[in-house]
């Protein structure tokens, strides 16, 4: 009690006498616990099942499923995410012939809530049918008792029989209000708008409600006819007393699903499948967040550390007359220790108010970008924690200024003299040698483990677009962790050497300007600042490099990989809303309107192959004809994934080949044809065997119980020749053959798509002239191919902005505390003569030392990480982004150095100065 009890009071005082550099303090220490607790109150807020359940249910105490079957059996009670039952082998029945009442008990209230009930969308447009949206019709009761804050009438009324509302977005969409009417496209039905709504649960959905039980327009369904079937949806209000787990399980008897409330606020305790264990890519990622964090937090500590040593050095006389008065070593470092855990408690406490505070006030603009309604405020034991961690941050701030404290001599700190010996400085540098030395070895040893898989992967992608195969870069999880281990020691090490590799630099600038030289000297006597600063640059920069080595050899891989739809010069057409004869005859006249609209346009035949279904398929509303699709991959090292080739079939008419090969087909290729042989347009479709296989799912037959097993699934096999095509087109047909031998093996010409060419040199206007013909009707619609568009310069960008930012706030702190150490030193410049003008100059010049030495060391760090890490990056060979390494090298510190200067006062009041 006799140590701290004084420490308290005079922390207290110094915070008093000091508000300005407390308050810094306070800042750098409250400013990243208010993120995490703004964070996560939002996170808990929307993911929490509170929520979930208000959205479901509102008011209600389940939800009820009206299933097609007579039974469930095998039903177990679990979340609606999540549920499951056997259907195989249950008599079917008409769900609306069910009186869900009679199976209720008495005094239960239920409301509709069929919201998917037709499965079906509306095309509507206004007048003439221009400005069309297609939008999904929901139906739900309106107004509800059970969910009246579900939608909220915002213009109008509620809807009646044959009538619609709109969602404000989608009426915003269509520039349709209360009054009008809007039409579905495809079947002509005129529907009045009653009224506008907000969807609280999608406030951003374009939507179409409408009174449950009515059909307005004539449903797209999977055979092109009729209603699809639904299942009746219903909000229960149970009267008191009913254990709703209880009577679930007795409706599953009868066919019915029942969801209780307890199951939307509990999911874990009904979950049926097994959680999956922790995959290695959550584990990395878990590594990469915490990694993340702890460098942001030695950022913040290294910062508010450099501040407070500033203030341990204002106070070194107050800290000599405590030492002179009989202090011990450990009563001089509790001073300090607890002006640093108080100044902890009063940032992460406004931390967590002001964190709570913007949640709380800014909720409506939350709501707005979340997109629906977040019904409760919630928060999770992270806030906990970011309260330890910051008051934490306080104490490791202040542990440096502590430990000098207490070995300073009493003279020395009543003379205001700071002494370091050479050989505690050596010491420190040769740590941090010790730890760039471990570091690079690490990294360099993870590197050469994962150099295998990169020359595997290198090699597989340089084929990737001829064999239609998709890669995803390696992962390896123990030479990954080798780097980043290795990366943290480089970090501490560099930490520890940054005041020595400082000092050196104060020896470089006899030649200097003046202001050159006077930076350079305060940066070397004032390591104790100058040395943390420049560290929490190094690591703000270090961290940006390393992302945008990531996104650029991300983007690089991805272009690599990237496999176009279509060629230059074909447009694809395929049917929408109509299927069967139908669909075939609106592809037909799609194509032709294309066609005639494009330059040189020309309609190929349909040659594309598919293979009767089985009559169980037909019976289960597939259509008669399946599409043939053959697959195969590509060799990958362990840790890279391959998404394997895959492609239909087409037969072999001299048009097609041309627009996929660019060239007619070889005389040795048409003799393969002819001979019964296969060509392969993807290399990674040929097996070992020479042949290419697919697998004729629709012509597999189920067992006695329902079920087909995969050995039952017949195949085709074809004798293949691969043909090497300059580019793989994802869209086109991959396997070409001859009439007879598709023939020969049960194979029908499936009207899935139709292939126009054109002119390749035709312009965009003549392009989106076709695109419209093609989609006039809305029965059919046709793309083309984009060429492979970067979206990575808005992220690096992003990066680099962010990097200049934190080494902005960085330079200004330490130039700002520079100034409050030097003022003296300042004045005296002023009192010998120096122009006013030096001030501004010497600011500037502190700012570009500082920012200078962090972010070319950050620069090199990151660069060396990113080197050691670059066989996850995706891209074939080390990507480097030269703008953002220029701009963080030399860019950021001539902007912090010319920033610093123009907002630097250039005059400074006379002050006394002690000999």
């Amino acid at each position: 009690m006799s140590v701290w009890r004084p420490a308290q009071r005079m922390a207290r005082r110094s915070i008093r006498r000091n508000l300005a550099r407390s308050a810094l303090i306070a800042l750098l220490i409250g400013l990243p616990v208010a993120v995490a607790t703004f964070s996560d109150v939002l996170y808990r807020s929307s993911d929490s099942p509170a929520r979930d359940a208000y959205l479901a249910l509102g008011n209600a105490d389940a939800k009820l499923v009206v299933t097609d079957q007579v039974t469930l059996e095998g039903f177990q009670l679990s979340t609606e995410w999540e549920g499951y039952y056997f259907e195989d082998g249950v008599e079917k029945r008409d769900p609306a012939s069910v009186d869900v009442t009679a199976l209720l008990p008495r005094g239960t209230r239920l409301e509709s809530d069929d919201e998917d009930g037709s499965g079906s969308g509306v095309l509507l447009g206004v007048g003439d049918g221009a400005d069309l949206e297609e939008m999904p019709l929901q139906f739900a009761t309106m107004p509800s008792r059970l969910q009246p804050n579900r939608l909220q009438l915002r213009e109008g009324r509620y809807p009646k029989a044959g009538e619609v509302v709109l969602t404000d977005s989608a009426a915003a969409a269509m520039k349709v209000g209360a009054g009008d009417t809007v039409t579905d496209d495809i079947s002509g039905v005129r529907l009045p708008v009653s009224g506008i709504v907000r969807d609280e649960q999608c406030r951003a959905c374009d939507s179409v409600y409408a009174q449950p039980g009515q059909m307005l327009v004539p449903a797209r369904g999977a055979d092109g006819s009729g209603w699809e079937a639904s299942r009746p949806t219903y909000l229960v209000d149970l009267p008191a007393g009913v254990d709703a787990g209880t009577l679930a399980m007795s409706l599953a008897e009868q066919g019915v699903l029942l969801y209780p409330r307890d199951t939307y606020l509990h999911p874990d305790r009904y979950r049926i499948w097994d959680e999956p264990a922790l995959t290695a890519d959550e584990l990395r990622g878990a590594a990469l967040t915490t990694l993340i964090v702890g460098l942001g937090l030695l950022e913040v500590i290294l910062l508010a550390g450099a501040a407070f040593a500033v203030g341990a050095r204002k106070q070194v006389r107050d800290m000599g007359l405590i030492n002179a008065g009989g202090a011990s070593p450990r009563q001089l470092r509790a001073v300090l220790l607890v002006q640093g855990a108080t100044l902890g408690v009063i940032g992460t406490t406004g931390g967590v108010a002001v964190g709570f505070l913007v949640a709380w006030l800014g909720w409506p603009l939350w709501e707005w970008l979340n997109g629906s309604v977040l019904p409760v405020f919630r928060f999770g034991p992270e806030v906990l924690i970011a309260v330890v961690v910051g008051i934490l941050s306080g104490v490791l701030a202040a542990v440096v200024p502590a430990i000098g404290a207490a070995r300073q001599q009493p003279l020395d700190a009543l003379s205001g003299r700071f002494r370091v010996t050479g050989a505690r400085s050596r010491r420190a540098g040769l740590l941090g040698a010790a730890g760039i030395l471990a570091g690079a070895v690490l990294a360099l040893l993870g590197s050469a483990q994962m150099a295998d898989d990169f020359e595997q992967y290198s090699e597989a992608l340089a084929v990737a677009k001829q064999t239609g195969s998709y890669l995803s870069a390696p992962t390896p999880t123990v030479p990954i962790a080798l780097v980043l281990l290795g990366a943290v020691l480089a970090i501490a090490g560099l930490v520890l050497a940054m005041p020595v590799v400082i000092g050196r630099l104060g020896r470089l600038g006899a030649r200097l300007p003046l202001a050159g030289r006077i930076a350079l000297r305060d940066a070397d006597r004032h390591r104790h600042r100058t040395g943390p600063a420049a560290s929490a640059i190094m690591l703000a920069v270090a961290g940006s490099v390393v992302a945008a080595f990531a996104i650029a050899g991300s983007e690089r891989g991805d272009e690599a990989a990237w496999i176009p739809q279509l060629p230059p010069g074909v447009m694809q057409v395929y049917p929408t809303y109509v299927v069967g004869a139908d669909g075939s005859t609106a592809m037909d006249e799609a194509a032709q309107r294309a066609a005639e609209a494009l330059p040189d346009g020309r309609v190929l035949a349909a040659t594309e192959l598919g293979y009767p279904t089985s009559a169980l398929r037909r019976e289960q509303g597939s259509a008669d004809v399946e599409q043939l699709w053959f697959d195969g991959g590509i060799s990958c090292p362990a840790d890279c994934v391959s998404y394997g080739a895959s492609g239909s079939a087409a037969i072999a008419d001299p048009a097609l080949a041309r627009a996929i090969l660019g060239r007619d087909l070889s005389t040795e290729e048409t003799a393969a044809l002819t001979d019964g042989e296969a060509l392969a347009l993807m290399s990674g479709l040929v097996g070992g065997d020479g042949r290419v296989t697919a697998h004729l799912e629709g012509r597999a037959e189920a067992d006695a119980d329902g079920v087909v097993q995969e050995d039952d699934v017949p195949r085709l096999s074809l004798p293949a020749r691969a043909v090497e095509p300059k580019t793989t087109y994802a869209s086109m047909p991959a396997v070409l053959m001859s009439a007879e031998t598709a023939e020969r093996n049960g194979l029908v010409v499936s009207a899935t798509n139709r292939f126009v060419t054109y002119d390749a040199d035709a312009t965009r206007v003549q392009v989106r002239a076709g695109l419209r013909a093609a989609g006039e009707g809305h029965r059919a619609a046709g793309s083309v191919d984009q060429p492979y568009h970067s979206d990575s310069g808005i992220a690096l960008l992003v990066i680099g902005g962010l990097a200049g930012l934190v080494t902005l706030i960085g330079v200004a702190i330490a130039v700002a505390l520079s100034a409050a150490e030097g003022r003296r030193e300042l004045a005296t410049l002023s009192a010998v003569g120096a122009d006013p003008a030096v001030r501004r100059r010497l600011a500037g010049a502190q700012a570009l030392v500082i920012s200078g030495v962090g972010a070319l060391v950050g620069v090199v760090l990151g660069t060396f990480v990113s080197y050691a890490l670059r066989a996850t990056f995706g891209a074939p060979s080390f990507t480097v982004p030269w703008a953002n390494l220029a701009g963080a090298a030399l860019g950021v510190p001539v902007l912090a150095a010319l920033i610093t200067a123009a907002c630097t006062r250039s005059r400074v009041p006379m002050l006394e100065r002690r000999a």
